[in-house]
Order: C-alpha cells, then structure tokens, then sequence
C-alpha cells in the first residue's frame, strides 16, 4: 500500500493526517488490487486510508449497506441495528441527513458490538466505530451538508475464517445456516456451487476448515464435514445453472479423479463438449482406488459421477490414452489429470514383487477396492504415517488378517494422518510402532517372513518443519511378518506425455508435470490438474486444481478474449491480511460438539459396511447452530487515474 494516511487496523492508529510520518509497518492490507493501487481498505478488524480524496462517510456506507444484506435476523439487535445503520448512512450521503444521526449512529453501534448473538454483527461494526470516532468532523460535516456524495466505486469481497482455510472456498457459514434451519435442498445447493463431490467431501474431507474455525478458540470447532453430509444425502440435487450457448469446441480430459471431475462440470456448465478419459473400470481416481468402501460406498460415489455425466460429460472408462497427442487432432484443449497412483520407491533391501506377501499399498488398496482376491495374512507389516497406510491397516482386518502394525518412522505427533482415522484405527485393534523403520525384507522359500527394522531418533528440523528421524546405530531388529505393505506416497505415470524434442512437456524434480497455480504448462494446448503436477494432495486440493484449470482451458480456447474473475484478483490481495480468527463480540456459552455415531470397532472390522452414520436434522440442527456466523466483509477503493 502507498504511504498510509490513517489506519485503525487491529486496533492499533496510525494517523498521518497532520503531516505525520509515523511508520505502519504492522499493517497487513493489500497494496494492490488488478495492477492499481489501493486507495481505501476497510474490514472486520478496522480501516485503512492511503488516498485523502477517500470520501470516508460513503466508504463506511457501502460498507454497511453490504452487511446489512448478510445480517442473519436471529437477534434484533444484530439485524435491525445494522439495517438501521445503513438507512441513517444512506440518508446522510444523499443530502438527507440530520445533525443528530451521528451521536444515534455512534450510540447504535456501541451496542451492537456488545450485545449481538453472533461474531458478524460484532466484529461488522468495528471499523464503523474507527470511523465515527476517527473522522467525526467529517461525519458531522455530511449529516449537515444538503449535496448528496459522489458515487462510491469499490470491489467487495465477503469471506470467513472457515471458507478461506477451504481450498474450494465453499460458503460454510451460508450452508450451516441453512441447515440449522432444516433447509436441505437449499444448503446443497450452496455446497454444488463450488463442490461437484459433496457426498464423497461429507465423508472423506480432510476439513481444513475445522481447523481455522473461531469455536476452535472458545470450545471445540463444529462439524463441519460432518455437517456437510446432511444436505448432500438428503436433499434433493436440482441443476446448476449453465451456459445457455453450446459451444462446438471439444475437450478432452485424461483422469476421471477428483481435480478432472471437478473441471469436467465446470466446463460443461460452460457449454464445452466435454470428454473424461480414464484407465480403469471406475471413475473417481484415487477416491476409487485408495479408500476403502467403509469411509466411502461405492453406491455414493457412483451417484456423485452419475450427475456430473447428467450435466454433459462424456464418460469414457477402461480407456487408456497412450500418447496425448493422439487426442490433439480432436480436441481444442486436453487437461492431464491423471493422478499419482505409482507407488515411490520404497528403498527397502530385497524387495522383490514376486514374494509371496509383499504389495505395494496403493496396490493392495486397489486390488481390494475392485473385488479382487487378495489372500489374509496372519501378520502385517504397514509402512508409513499418513491416512493411506492407516486405510491399508483398517482394510487389511476387514479382510481377516489376525496382527496389524503400522511401523512410522517419527513420533505419533509427527504423523500426517488425520487424528480420526488413527483413533478408529487404535480402536479396531491395530497396533503402533513408532520411531522405527524397515530397511531389508527378511525372507524364506519365496515367502516374506519378516523385516528388518532400525529405531529412529528425532534430529533437527528438515523441509517439512518436521523433525528429521535418524538411524540409531546398533538398533537394528527382526519383526516376523507375512505381509509387508509399504504406504509411503506415490509418484505420477507421465509416460504418455509428449517426449519429442519440439513438444517436451517439462516435469519437475518430483516426477509431476509442470504447471503454474493455473494449471498452465509449457505447451499451450496441454493443462495439468491434480496429483499429477502436485503430487499426492486431499480430494478437495485437487478438485480447487482442477476448477483453475478448467478456468485457464476457457481463457485459451475464448482466445484470452475473457479475463479471469475480479474475484481471484481480490483473492489474491486479501491472502495478504491474514483472515485471523479474532473476534470482538462477547462470548458465547460453552456447548458440547455433537460427533456422527460410528458403528462400534468389533462389528465393523467384520466387513466394509459404512462406519459413520449420517447425523439426522435434529442433531445437525443443533451443531449447524453453533456456528458464530463469523462472515468478514472487506471492501476495497482503488486509486482512480
């Protein structure tokens, strides 16, 4: 931002009004917005000034007029105070003001910010305050004044500390509230704005969410996943609005995972013939393939593919593109989003495939996944830390294995597994052994008997801002196993890119494609999406990859003739504040968070029968009315001429 003028930003001034040059380095708004400058900021936590043309009393009215709009009407106070508000600020700002409206104004929002239900209306008022307080001879001045205001131009962006933390930038706090108030269909259709998945996301969402929730800081965060699932299983799916003009180009996408199906919706909302390749029996990439039908039916993410081919998309199964250029003669553009379904190498001594008991876990995922016989062991062996080992353990006893341990090299606090998993995990029976790790297969008559193990110690911080485990010398050991199944990430099968010398598709050191955070790769027909030009990522990461790509595949075959959404450049600038989760209303009572019923450990490592049920509307009435509705209105002025 240019030399602040004034900013009440976290509460602490800054006012170089007079001439001033008091420093503001603590100030964390954006400076820039689509290449211009910004001239006025104003949000949750204050407002901040760069441009002494910035008519404050028309700032701090649109600011209202838009979170009167988000005002929920559960309090009085909250709904009418703000609506009371933006009716005085708008009187003001067209020459209808009177001289007394600024006290009531003043007086107004006090009250609101100490007597509301909810974190919006409490932390909406906050810069409002700053800004009577602060420029109250201007306020004074315009309630006096006759003249209406000069129309106020300014971009907006409504958010909250939930909706930023999810990588599709779902309206969690607009769906909660629909579903507090048992409006089902309604809330899914908030959620299939941004979400082709829903169903699958309310099972198997990582929930970054939950994480950033502000009842995080009061009691424990809602249910949000959880919640999700609600709407998506009972209400009624109606159609997304879509391009009323079909367009004749076709085009083609390699992987029918989360990142393509996420992208295929978009385009054929957007009128494209869209064509979904994908190699094996069953669409859904990795959702398919890598978890297991008692976190995710079968029957649901059928259903979930089902709609986005209702939409338009060509699904083409057990189809494997050889060489993508073979596509290139048919279609105007071909996205990549084959995922990484290659198991790394697992630098285990002695691994040989043709062991009786050694599988890749990826392998032994999928092989169960598609029915395939898979003969249970006494004793298994699973390698690695993150939720597909965790998947291979709880599915290796659902097929009769009698002794799972899973063997990670750092300590429990160091694993990448979500906590959920690893507790229904503990309570299923499978073991845990930390700080060790396999380093040489033992084996006899071409059957695994064992592996031989090292113990692990926690040195200095690596990359990952993990602590870096090292080898304890002379700690090596036998664990007698029949099974092995190392689980330690995987790594994309690019060999059907182009490789000639003209057209060389450039790849990472990582073995993933190359592509910005647009998708975009060096051959301008070519996108990729997804695992394979991530790496291994959630299910949500990789349909917010795809939608981008899909964006970036409109803008090249429209000819650059469209731009991209105002939204990603106010995204961009916003990312620089830091949606904190501070609130300034009072506090709200402690309440218990409500947890789907699960289907209890010994009957359920009996088969593959879905562990979490659905929470009825009852239940997720009462949880979705936890949720503090803590939407942040931000509004931005850039620097005209």
């Amino acid at each position: 931002m240019n030399e602040v003028m004034f900013s009440s930003w976290g509460g602490t001034i800054v006012d170089n009004r007079s001439g001033r040059s008091t420093p503001a380095t603590e100030i964390k708004v954006p400076s820039a917005v689509a290449g211009k400058d910004v001239a006025a900021f104003i949000s949750w936590d204050g407002l901040v000034i760069s441009d002494n043309n910035v008519d404050v009393v028309a700032l701090a009215n649109a600011y209202m007029a838009e979170a009167a709009h988000l005002a929920c009407g559960e309090c009085s106070m909250g709904y009418k105070g703000t609506h009371v508000i933006s009716e005085i600020l708008t009187r003001i700002t067209n020459g209808q003001g009177k001289p007394e409206d600024i006290d009531f104004l003043v007086e107004l929002s006090d009250s609101i910010q100490k007597n509301v239900k909810c974190d919006f209306c409490a932390n909406t008022v906050i810069p409002l305050r700053d800004a009577l307080k602060n420029f109250r001879t201007a306020f004074d001045t315009a309630a006096a004044s006759k003249e209406a205001a000069l129309k106020l131009d300014y971009i907006k962006k409504v958010t909250a500390p939930c909706q930023e933390a999810c990588p599709i930038h779902q309206d969690i706090p607009g769906y909660l509230e629909l579903i507090r108030n048992r409006r089902n269909t309604e809330a899914l259709e908030v959620i299939r704005r941004t979400n082709c998945l829903p169903r699958v996301t309310g099972r198997t969402c990582v929930a970054f969410c939950e994480k950033n929730c502000v009842r995080k800081d009061i009691d424990t965060p809602l249910s949000i996943r959880a919640l999700k699932r609600v709407p998506a299983d009972l209400g009624i799916i109606k159609p997304l609005n879509s391009d009323k003009i079909s367009k004749k180009d076709k085009v083609a996408i390699i992987g029918a995972g989360p990142a393509g199906l996420s992208a295929a919706q978009y385009l054929s909302i957007k009128g494209y013939q869209v064509y979904l390749f994908d190699e094996q029996e069953t669409a859904g990439g990795m959702t398919f393939s890598g978890i297991p039908a008692y976190r995710l039916p079968r029957n649901v993410l059928s259903g979930e593919v089902d709609v986005i081919a209702s939409q338009g998309t060509q699904v083409r199964l057990n189809t494997r593109i050889r060489h993508v250029e073979e596509l290139r003669g048919k279609y105007k553009a071909v996205l990549v989003a084959s995922g990484a379904h290659q198991s790394r190498d697992n630098g285990i001594d002695n691994w040989n495939k043709d062991y009786d008991g050694l599988m890749e876990g990826v392998e032994f995922l999928h092989a169960v996944s598609s029915g395939k016989p898979v003969a249970p062991k006494q004793k298994i062996l699973v390698v690695g830390g993150g939720n597909t080992a965790i998947d291979c353990a709880r599915t290796a006893l659902r097929i009769g294995c009698k002794e799972v341990t899973v063997v990670y090299r750092r300590s429990r606090h160091e694993m990448p597994a979500r906590d959920e998993e690893v507790k229904a995990a503990v309570e299923e029976g499978v073991k845990f052994l930390f700080l060790a790790v396999p380093v040489k297969i033992q084996s006899q008559n071409g059957k695994v008997v064992g592996a031989e193990c090292i113990r692990m110690e926690l040195g200095e911080q690596d990359a990952s801002g993990r602590r870096k485990p090292v080898p304890v010398k002379g700690s090596e050991f036998v664990f007698a196993a029949d099974m092995v199944l190392p689980a330690i990430g995987e790594t994309p099968d690019l060999t059907f890119l182009p490789q000639g010398k003209q057209a060389k598709v450039e790849v990472t050191s990582w073995n993933s494609i190359k592509a910005d955070e647009n998708g975009i790769t060096n051959i301008p027909w070519l996108f990729a999406a997804g695992d394979c030009a991530s790496g291994p990522a959630t299910v949500v990461e990789a349909m917010a990859s795809g939608h981008k790509a899909a964006e970036s595949m409109d803008l090249y075959l429209n000819k650059n003739k469209i731009a991209r959404p105002e939204s990603e450049a106010v995204d961009s600038a916003f990312h620089d504040v830091g949606l904190s989760r501070s609130r300034r209303g009072p506090k709200p009572a402690v309440e218990a968070r409500a947890y789907p019923h699960e289907m209890n450990a010994e009957d359920r490592v009996k088969n593959f029968e879905e562990v979490e049920e659905c929470f009825n509307v009852q239940v997720a009435s009462r949880e979705a009315d936890r949720c503090l509705r803590c939407y942040r209105v931000m509004l931005i002025v850039t620097r005209q001429g």
